[in-house]
């Protein structure tokens, strides 16, 4: 894998929309996406789709889940003949959800389908080798799980297929390759990607494999505390093996009836009277909450989440 591979973004959306307005669509081609994708990338097919005479399919996959192949079969077995392009997340954004990628992509690989990965939290979460991961995009933020400054994210694309991407901004550097069209975007504030490196040698000093298992025991341990405190049931095994460093889980009860002024205002007080900041996300349905776990939280941060919920009311 070569730097020449990579193209800088501000964030792993505008990555999907760099790929998503450089690809060609006709009228009838099919754009194939799950409920679990991320609303502006959602947003994003839609209107490619729209202005090119093509569709977007998104399929469900309802939690619970109990198993990857839930997720695999439900993808594979909605791939048809007018499936141009499928866009799925690695990590799942509202329902942190890993998503099982070689099983997908040797499916789409057989049927001459493009994926586009949108990566965005895996980067730093899971231990990630892009060049064999077998998708023809692959999108991911350094903010997130490096720790890196807003703004610091990438594009890699199969060095076959980089002749056809371009960012966002057509400048200086146009057809004259990958790296050099997006490493120039006229003014563009770079500095969060010159302190990338620094970031990484932060985590390094810990050890990612370390900072990944340490990560990775604590979702698991406050996924298993949440459902005991709050009685409710796990959206993924417990035993943690479809999640990396998130967790979603459905509040109690009696948040369920819940609409999105409501939800906001919950979200709100729970920062204003607890100093708690976690995602309330309502999805399919349901309200959820999700925690996220890295190595400068510890267990009283999720206890002091179960606490507060427990203590509002509607």
């Amino acid at each position: 894998m070569q730097c020449d591979d990579f193209g800088f973004v501000t964030n792993a959306t505008e990555g999907v929309n760099a790929v998503l307005q450089s690809l060609k669509f006709n009228p009838g081609d099919e754009l194939l996406t799950t409920n679990h994708v991320y609303n502006a990338v959602r947003q994003s097919m839609s209107r490619v789709a729209e202005r090119a005479g093509a569709s977007v399919r998104e399929i469900s996959i309802p939690l619970p889940i109990h198993s990857s192949n839930q997720i695999a079969d439900a993808l594979i077995g909605a791939l048809n003949d007018k499936t141009r392009l499928v866009v799925i997340d690695h990590v799942t954004s509202p329902t942190a959800l890993i998503f099982p990628l070689r099983l997908i992509l040797a499916n789409c690989a057989e049927l001459k389908i493009d994926v586009l990965i949108d990566g965005a939290h895996a980067p730093g979460m899971l231990p990630l080798d892009i060049s064999s991961v077998g998708a023809s995009f692959y999108t991911g933020n350094l903010h997130k799980w490096i720790c890196a400054p807003k703004g610091s994210a990438f594009l890699w694309v199969d060095p076959k297929r980089q002749p056809e991407i371009h960012p966002l901004i057509t400048s200086h550097n146009y057809q004259k390759g990958f790296s050099l069209e997006f490493g120039w975007q006229g003014t563009r504030d770079i500095s969060g990607l010159l302190a990338t490196p620094d970031a990484f040698d932060f985590l390094d000093q810990f050890g990612f494999e370390e900072v990944m298992r340490h990560n990775h025991q604590m979702a698991v341990w406050a996924q298993h505390m949440l459902c005991n405190r709050w009685d409710t049931i796990p959206m993924t095994p417990l035993d943690g093996r479809l999640i990396g460093a998130m967790a979603t889980l459905r509040l109690p009860l009696r948040f369920q009836h819940i609409d999105e002024p409501a939800r906001e205002i919950l979200q709100q007080r729970l920062y204003d009277q607890f100093k708690v900041e976690a995602p309330l996300i309502l999805w399919d349905g349901h309200a959820y909450v999700r925690v996220s776990c890295q190595i400068y939280n510890t267990p009283r941060d999720y206890e002091r989440l179960a606490e507060a919920i427990e203590k509002i009311s509607l």
